[in-house]
């Protein structure tokens, strides 16, 4: 995913660049063309501002402890050719003074983001340099803007996952030539065929959002922004729901996430679902009326109460759906008779609520667990990457209400163990670690250590026993817990001072699909090494068909729920450099201190 040929352009000052810094337009052979980025985070807003840029800082002030800070970064703005800001449009780059993520009427800015079309071109003697494609470009290969295709497919699919029907899906479908410097419109309908009713009318499209190329800037010749490249910006949707004309009003159910209210009671605070002008989906389609355990068999994928009324009453859906969609972006360029083709892609999610607190991992990392090879312990680099996955997760946690995910996650131990009183303290005695209301209390050792000390007075139970002075007792204490990881010297102690209790309270990972037994729970999980510890033989990689491993406890990151419903993990690269790095710190306590602390006992015997 992340193209590391280096630029034909490296100068800094733009007035000692000429065109391609001097080049020929037409020198070197092509031989492909790509997007940078190949992938794109959106995020819906309803405001007509979008996102202005923003780099993360470390800010290691002491008098407030080692946090994430947010600092602007230059930006492309939009600027209109015309004026009245109506299209064509041309960019400039500016660096705001300060960050905002609502406009002036308080509406959330959406997270638009921009592709820009690079060609990898071979030079006289082999280099392979990657090069901005530009009008001058495209003219100096023989070919032209209007010669350029973008397609665009925008899609929500989140109701035909679960119907399985294409007629339940929103796809739109643009195509057009790099000339075409107008706003497109993702405007989606539901294909369907002879007997099916379509979820979304062509006469009432779900706008998914819009997609726009910009005119070049020759104004400003900065080889470092190179405002004369071809780019394209996906703008997403509002952020809105729509449904039917009856998905009006409904009661919302006053029970904590995961707990369901009896098929028979409709009780709650009654809110509005759409408005008016968005109840424009059709009524009679497998989606309206839809239920999780249709036909007595659970549907996947998860989240399955995505839509309002799923813990309500009968559970069943009120045929609603949202405008955030998958994107697909492909551009075809033929040159000397070859065609060319490149493409990326861009998720659009709701917004950040946290956007200056880093998730514990991104991506980036799962991408790099799936197509790197096993991380390699390095002596320098090691020490720092594990502090900064320390730190990601203590921004991680302090956003966790724990004390609400600790009651989610027993109560879903009990349902799925079939254990008719989850509140019976013992109901889970002989596992470990616990599954029930013992779960981060003292008898949960070796896992459980500061949270019983912090919280004496919650005993073994499931809900939370607060007060006014203590609303949040289990939230308070692990935000306590992971602040003090933050810090270099402290952290290696905690790593130090008992690395077994550390190997247990780490969740393992996921094993590799060619680790797995054939026969879960019957065959052996491939066990964690640990580079001959003893004692440790039980800690394995764990098997997402196995029920326990469904089961939830106290194990970091606690309580947290994986997006396939499954306990979360730090990934398997992640955990097994973090082992590795344990096992180093290990031996060379081993090896240094430890001798001479029983030297200086033996003396002191003596």
């Amino acid at each position: 995913m992340i193209d590391d040929t280096p630029p034909i352009c490296t100068h800094a000052d733009s007035d000692t660049c000429a065109s391609w810094c001097g080049r020929d337009p037409k020198q070197g052979r092509l031989l492909g063309i790509f997007f940078d980025p190949p992938m794109a985070i959106a995020r819906v807003g309803g405001s007509k501002e979008p996102m202005p840029a923003y780099r993360w800082k470390l800010d290691e002030n002491p008098a407030r402890g080692v946090q994430t800070m947010i600092e602007p970064a230059p930006n492309l703005i939009e600027t209109s050719v015309k004026g009245h800001g109506h299209h064509p449009f041309t960019l400039k780059v500016e660096t705001p003074d300060q960050v905002t993520f609502k406009d002036r009427h308080g509406k959330i800015k959406p997270v638009a983001p921009f592709f820009e079309l690079w060609a990898r071109v071979q030079d006289g003697v082999g280099t392979v340099v990657k090069v901005p494609v530009t009008e001058a470009f495209l003219k100096a290969r023989g070919t032209s803007l209007k010669h350029l295709r973008f397609t665009v497919i925008a899609a929500n699919r989140k109701a035909e996952a679960r119907t399985k029907l294409a007629s339940c899906a929103a796809i739109a479908r643009k195509v057009f030539s790099a000339d075409s410097y107008k706003t497109h419109h993702l405007d989606a309908i539901s294909p369907h065929t002879e007997g099916q009713v379509p979820l979304v009318r062509e006469d009432a499209p779900l706008p998914l959002g819009k997609i726009r190329t910009y005119k070049p800037n020759l104004d400003d010749p900065d080889c470092q922004t190179r405002l004369d490249q071809i780019r394209l910006r996906f703008i997403p949707g509002k952020g809105d729901a729509y449904g039917p004309p009856e998905a009006s009003k409904a009661p919302a159910s006053p029970l904590p996430p995961g707990a369901f209210a009896p098929a028979v009671t409709e009780y709650g605070r009654i809110h509005k679902m759409t408005r008016k002008e968005n109840r424009i989906l059709s009524s009679d389609t497998p989606w309206s009326g839809y239920n999780f355990r249709t036909d007595n068999a659970p549907k996947w994928p998860t989240p399955m109460d995505s839509y309002d009324g799923a813990r309500v009453g009968s559970g069943n859906s009120w045929g609603l759906i949202d405008d955030t969609c998958d994107l697909v972006l492909t551009a075809e360029l033929a040159i000397d008779g070859v065609s060319h083709t490149a493409q990326a892609r861009s998720m659009a999610g709701p917004p950040d609520f946290a956007p200056d607190k880093r998730p514990m991992y991104s991506i980036k990392d799962e991408l790099e667990d799936r197509d790197l090879p096993p991380a390699e312990l390095d002596i320098d680099r090691t020490p720092v990457e594990i502090l900064d996955l320390f730190r990601r997760i203590f921004e991680t946690a302090s956003l966790v209400n724990l004390d609400q995910r600790r009651s989610w996650a027993l109560d879903g131990n009990a349902q799925l163990l079939a254990e008719p009183d989850e509140n019976d303290p013992d109901w889970d005695a002989g596992l470990t670690p616990r599954l029930g209301p013992k779960s981060m209390r003292e008898d949960d050792a070796p896992f459980a250590s500061l949270v019983p000390e912090y919280t004496p007075g919650q005993g073994d139970t499931i809900e939370p026993r607060s007060d006014a002075h203590d609303r949040l007792p289990y939230t308070q204490v692990v935000q306590q817990v992971h602040a003090r990881m933050c810090d270099s010297p402290i952290l290696r102690a905690f790593l130090v001072r008992d690395p077994d209790r550390v190997r247990r309270i780490i969740r393992p990972p996921f094993a590799h699909v060619g680790e797995l037994p054939k026969i879960p729970g019957v065959q052996p999980d491939p066990a964690v090494d640990f580079g001959g510890q003893d004692g440790l033989d039980d800690i394995t990689y764990r098997d997402p068909r196995a029920i326990k491993a469904q089961t939830y406890d106290m194990r970091m990151p606690p309580y947290m729920r994986h997006s396939m419903g499954v306990p979360l993990s730090v990934t398997r690269r992640q955990y097994d450099l973090l082992m590795a790095y344990l096992n180093k710190l290990e031996g060379d306590w081993k090896q240094t201190v430890q001798p001479e602390l029983d030297t200086k006992e033996t003396e002191a015997g003596t």
